[in-house]
């Protein structure tokens, strides 16, 4: 997933070549564009908030910029983004 302050957008050929959640997305990316980007966004999304809920200490995660580092921080700050 690629994160900055602008927006997040779920990259569905970024995952793992294995990852069976997205099984059947170029099939559906060809035959509605549309919905198969929306599906595809929001199985990533919630695979990412799965993560970042589960564990006794939560979850790690590093960020390589200092730009979605701090994107990260203030969403995590703020309120409305724990609910």
């Amino acid at each position: 997933m690629l994160a900055n302050s602008w927006s997040n957008v779920a990259e569905p050929k970024a995952r793992d070549r294995r990852d069976k959640t997205l099984r059947g997305y170029k099939a559906r990316l060809k035959a509605d564009p549309k919905n198969a980007t929306a599906e595809a966004d929001l199985i990533i999304k919630n695979t990412y908030r799965t993560l970042m809920t589960r564990g006794m200490k939560g979850c790690y995660v590093y960020c390589s910029d200092e730009e979605t580092a701090s994107d990260f921080r203030a969403r995590l700050s703020s309120p409305a983004a724990l609910t």
